[in-house]
This record gives C-alpha cells, sequence and structure tokens, in this order.
C-alpha cells in the first residue's frame, strides 16, 4: 500500500513539473490580460500629458510631500502640489499627481519657500 501511494505522489508530482515546463517553454495561453501582448493604442510619455486635471477631494486630504512628509497645497489653477517648506511643486497630469521627489526638484520655486513663522501665524489666524 505504501508503494502505491508513493507511486501515485510521484506521478502526480511529474505530472505538475511537466506541466509547469509546458507553459514556460511556450504552452499555449488565451491573448488578453497576463498574455504579454500589448495593445494597439501608444502610450503616453508622461512629460506629454496635460497639466491640470480634477483630482478629487479625498486624495487631496491623504496626499502629502514624499521628502518630509508634510501636507501640500493646491496652486496655479490645479496644475501642481505645493510644498511650502521648500518649495517643491509637484504636477497634477491628466488629474494624477506626479508624487516623485525628482518632479518637485524639478519644478522647485523657491520664491514660494514659506518661513515657519509665517506658517505658525496663518495656521493660528
Amino acid at each position: 500500500m505504501k508503494k502505491l501511494l508513493k507511486f501515485l505522489f510521484f506521478v502526480g508530482f511529474a505530472a505538475g513539473v511537466v506541466y509547469v515546463l509546458k507553459q514556460a517553454l511556450g504552452g499555449t495561453q488565451p491573448e488578453g490580460a497576463g498574455s504579454g501582448v500589448l495593445p494597439d493604442t501608444p502610450v503616453t510619455p508622461l512629460e506629454d500629458m496635460p497639466l491640470g486635471g480634477e483630482v478629487s477631494p479625498q486624495l487631496l486630504d491623504i496626499l502629502v510631500d514624499p521628502e518630509d512628509k508634510g501636507s501640500l497645497q493646491l496652486m496655479d489653477d490645479s496644475k501642481f502640489l505645493l510644498n511650502p517648506r521648500n518649495g517643491y511643486r509637484y504636477p497634477i497630469r491628466n488629474g494624477i499627481p506626479v508624487m516623485l521627489i525628482e518632479e518637485g526638484k524639478k519644478y522647485q520655486d523657491e520664491s514660494l519657500i514659506q518661513n515657519g513663522q509665517e506658517q505658525t501665524e496663518a495656521s493660528s489666524a
């Protein structure tokens, strides 16, 4: 009986290995998701997407600067999110905030930096 169980286990294991190898070496898959077939529509580079777009208020409430984890302000007709502590401006492209530190540095505007005293006065008012 033990020999029969070992034999059946071995056959099942071997069948599994054969199946995995067949799939890895070009087994047939239906077209669609996960098939490795690229869509016919071209992908637009991030830099070519238009600035602006509507961002949900719930998302704006939870977004923070990826570098200092502080709050952000919407500016320039909803085209940028500003970190007033370092002047980093994160672009909003097609309604999607691009929250990469490199993008914030790229659009940094040092004239928009507020010092700590101004922030304290504004928050207490």
